[in-house]
């Protein structure tokens, strides 16, 4: 909580004093407590940043993108959006100004005052790499349902933002998320077959890897993500739902070839002539369960 907080909640200054020499209150920044505790978490940490801040000031970037899941791996350092361009400086923060911040680019997330998922991808793309970027664009989809149309309502409220048209490209390229998706691509240009679009939108599905023009789908099925009840029948559904074939762990890195094989015959056209390779063998039928 704010210092101000507690002065709204009837808490006068002396008896703030009193908290904090007997340690109901400990400091974290000026003017900010944990109340009644001394083992802060992320969120907690993450909270008092943006009340350290002030008001109007909010959550943002790569802190942001790390609350929403967008952003895999250890939380970072605290970041804040705070509505000024007065100098403002809070030692372990990373504070960003702005002349004016649109409400419509702001929400509440577990009680922290954050920018919404689109800003936030929109903050991050001019210093993202542009395969960081189109990872977070996908997880912003997954988690979020967040897609090209949302982000360029962004846009348009944010006209002079750097990083506009990094963040469309990288709304509309493919993504590989996993060791699997690799290997199977590599795969695929060993054996001279056509590449796949991966992690895309088919009729409503997010699928693997598509051929759009041979309306043929490939599901990579690893047991780490089908570990449970849910994630099985989903998958189940997805497969009443397209045209497609599954491939597990083993199938794209122990047993390559009669992979290829299978694939060879649904990837190239019959007019098309194939590679002759003796180490192929026949394509075998009834594939389509998971590993």
């Amino acid at each position: 909580m704010s210092r101000a907080q507690l002065l709204e909640a009837g808490i006068d200054a002396k008896q703030i004093d009193r908290w904090l020499a007997d340690g109901r209150l400990r400091l974290v920044h000026r003017g900010v407590y944990a109340v009644g505790h001394e083992a802060p978490t992320v969120r907690a940490d993450y909270m008092a940043a943006v009340l350290a801040c002030g008001a109007g000031a909010v959550l943002s970037h790569r802190a942001a993108a790390y609350v929403m899941r967008l952003l895999r791996g250890a939380p970072p350092p605290p970041e804040v959006t705070v509505p000024t361009t007065a100098g403002l400086e809070r030692p372990g923060i990373r504070i960003h100004r702005v002349k004016r911040l649109n409400h419509l680019d702001t929400s509440t997330l577990d009680g922290i005052p954050i920018t919404n998922v689109p800003r936030t991808l929109l903050d991050l793309a001019p210093r993202e790499t542009p395969r960081n970027l189109t990872r977070m664009c996908h997880e912003a989809w997954i988690h979020h349902d967040t897609g090209p149309e949302h982000v360029g309502v962004t846009i348009g409220r944010n006209p002079h933002k750097p990083g506009a048209a990094k963040l469309r490209r990288a709304q509309g390229a493919d993504v590989l998320l996993s060791e699997l998706e690799q290997g199977f691509q590599a795969l695929l240009r060993r054996h001279g077959l056509p590449a796949a679009r991966t992690n895309i939108d088919v009729k409503g599905d997010k699928v693997d890897c598509h051929w759009p023009d041979l309306n043929l789908t490939v599901e990579l099925h690893s047991w780490r993500y089908h570990a449970t009840r849910h994630a099985f029948e989903a998958d189940l559904a997805r497969r009443r739902r397209s045209n497609h074939i599954a491939f597990s762990y083993g199938d794209v890195f122990e047993r390559p070839q009669q992979t290829a094989a299978e694939l060879e015959p649904l990837l190239r056209p019959a007019s098309a002539p194939r590679r002759a390779s003796s180490a192929r063998t026949p394509g075998r039928r009834g594939r389509g369960r998971a590993s």
